[in-house]
């Protein structure tokens, strides 16, 4: 049985040290991208396993945003369909990219691995930011850890390409993104660092997707029930 290396603790440091690493940028008011607006020729795709957010914990994550629009309104906000974790980023984001034409066997590992993964919780309890992101902090089960393990090992052993941009191992919410620079710094790390709890969800399916960086453009390949 592998052990939960990546408990509520363990997380709570993680989410912490985000903000801990971007306080002087985001006091200089971040590290905004004029791009993130432009998605008329954005062409960059990703093959990913995630998980769609509950309609309530949705709703909740969607009037902290309306919120944070108060605050500042020069971001990108995520909307409610757009809101999701990442499980695991198979392929990641190129700009060109098509779906593989091996895409069934992609699909098959996912299925195979999905079997022994019972439903599992996880809670979203406030807030972190980076230099050009705000984040719903995630505290899951080990459920998910096991899951992402396991698809890593699936994936190999079928010979199948895996690009990470990174191991992921949280289980945070993106729900706005910086395009330029914030009109007043300290209200939004005040905003963060407030206090706010969004729920439990019971995570029972797996969505396969090819989506673009902020998942405004995809094409939903599969749902895998757990």
């Amino acid at each position: 049985m592998t052990s939960f290396k990546y408990d509520r603790s363990f997380l709570s440091e993680h989410y912490a040290l985000i903000l801990q690493k971007n306080y002087k940028t985001l006091l200089a008011g971040g590290n905004g991208r004029l791009d993130y607006t432009d998605f008329v020729d954005n062409n960059v795709r990703a093959l990913v396993v995630l998980i769609r957010i509950a309609p309530d914990v949705g709703q909740r994550i969607a009037a902290c945003i309306d919120r944070l629009k108060e605050i500042e309104s020069d971001m990108y906000f995520y909307p409610q369909k757009d809101f999701h974790i990442t499980a695991l980023d198979v392929l990641k984001g190129e700009a060109g990219r098509q779906i593989p034409e091996n895409i069934s066997q992609y699909i098959e590992a996912v299925r195979e691995v999905a079997k022994s993964i019972k439903p599992f919780e996880i809670e979203f309890d406030g807030l972190t930011a980076s230099d050009n992101a705000v984040m719903v902090r995630g505290f899951y089960e080990p459920q998910l850890q096991i899951l992402r393990e396991n698809l890593r090992k699936e994936l190999r052993a079928r010979c199948l390409t895996l690009d990470e941009r990174y191991e992921t191992f949280s289980s945070h919410v993106t729900i706005a993104r910086l395009c330029n620079k914030y009109s007043d710094p300290e209200k939004i790390l005040s905003f963060v660092n407030t206090p706010i709890s969004f729920g439990k969800m019971r995570v029972s399916s797996l969505e396969i997707s090819f989506h673009s960086w902020c998942d405004s453009k995809k094409k939903v390949l599969c749902e895998i029930p757990l």
